[in-house]
């Protein structure tokens, strides 16, 4: 079978890959994206956090992003069902829009600009030399050849193993999370509320979209089976123990159609090798706590589209702005990996979980100046 040639290909056609994708291809690359699902994935996170919003904005999609999701400035957190804190987000606030719609519109972006995907293309070999990869082959036998190959393939990343970059992935083995998709009701439209509790559970209620509102619940995992074998009642009991002002959301939990998640952090030995270099769940993981992953996974696009464009078709020189201006996004992803951690070993002890967050983190990501003591919470 022939074999293909392009200046990029970036295997993984989730938001980072396919916002890369279209920043190359806007600067005149020659962009292949190679997906071994049958469509766009539809697994991920629901927020746009200002961060991410300020990049898009930079690139003229903001509007575009925008204009169909939802707006929201403030979440309120609940512990043992008394509120205990305000997060407000400034400037216009966070986006919710289902993962789905979010990556089919840079997607469609990039068609129109003429990137090229491969769907239901998954990996059967790649093939790694002295200055990284050198050509990739499909699973039904189509060869590749890039000068710039990008692995934003997830947290198995087929990139990553064949590049041989050491992975450390630590599961939080005392949490474990389902998710669920409800109808709306008016409880959860007025206000993102998430609420902890001190034997260890957390409910997350906010709206998706004008008819359909998300439900996530995390328990400790010895509660998990005994309560999903036992039915939703069971989990009804248990959520009426903390969740105090989302209780209209109960009737709904019955019907619905649980789905567990694996939570896990992970951090990696490095974030390129010669041509290669890693982007998104592929580079790093943190605990969805955060809310900020996918607006750090969008500059680290932004930054690897600056590096590309930079290095013109050079390996050396590609490798050398790597080196100085990919790589050290490893400590802001260890950052908030870190403080992730903080978040989820805390959460059930009401005054260490103040202690441990910082609301300008939460809401201004790596943008947020770091504070010189421990900030004030606003208290309600």
């Amino acid at each position: 079978m022939a074999t293909t040639s392009c200046d990029v290909a970036i295997v993984g056609a989730g938001l980072g890959g396919c916002f890369l994708a279209l920043l190359l291809r806007r600067r005149g690359h020659n962009v292949v994206v190679i997906e071994q699902g049958p469509s766009i994935p539809s697994a991920g996170a629901d927020f746009l956090k200002p961060p991410g919003l300020r990049v898009l904005a930079r690139h003229g999609l903001a509007d575009l992003v925008g204009r169909h999701g939802l707006r929201r400035d403030l979440i309120r957190y609940y512990h043992d069902g008394d509120p205990i804190q305000d997060c407000r987000f400034p400037g216009g606030g966070f986006v919710i829009r289902p993962y789905r719609e979010l990556v089919e519109l840079i997607y469609t972006c990039c068609a129109m600009e003429g990137v090229e995907f491969w769907f239901d293309a998954g990996i059967g070999d790649i093939a790694v030399g002295g200055r990284g990869v050198e050509e990739l082959t499909l699973a039904d036998g189509r060869r590749l050849r890039a000068g710039v190959v990008i692995g934003a393939d997830g947290t198995r990343s087929a990139v990553r193993q064949a590049l041989g970059i050491e992975q450390v992935t630590l599961p939080y083995e005392r949490l474990i999370m389902r998710v669920a998709t409800v109808p709306l009701t008016p409880g959860v439209a007025r206000l993102n509320r998430l609420y902890f509790s001190s034997e260890g559970w957390l409910a997350y209620f906010y709206p998706l979209s004008r008819e359909q509102a998300r439900v996530f619940v995390g328990l400790p995992p010895e509660c998990d089976q005994e309560v999903f074998q036992d039915g939703i009642p069971a989990l009804v009991d248990e959520l009426k123990k903390f969740v105090s002002e989302s209780s209209d959301v109960f009737d709904s939990l019955q019907p619905a159609t649980w789905q567990r998640i694996k939570v896990s952090a992970m951090r990696v030995a490095a974030y390129h090798s010669g041509n290669a270099a890693l982007l998104g769940s592929a580079a790093f993981a943190c605990h969805p706590m955060t809310g900020m992953g996918m607006s750090y996974t969008l500059r680290d696009a932004e930054i690897l589209a600056e590096v590309i464009c930079a290095a013109g078709g050079d390996p050396e020189q590609l490798d050398r702005l790597m080196h100085a201006r990919y790589e050290p996004r490893r400590a802001a992803h260890r950052r908030l990996i870190d403080y992730g951690d903080a978040l989820a070993a805390t959460f059930h002890d009401r005054d260490a979980y103040l202690a441990a967050f910082r609301e300008e983190l939460h809401t201004q990501g790596e943008d947020a100046e770091p504070p010189a003591r421990t900030p004030a919470l606003q208290l309600i």
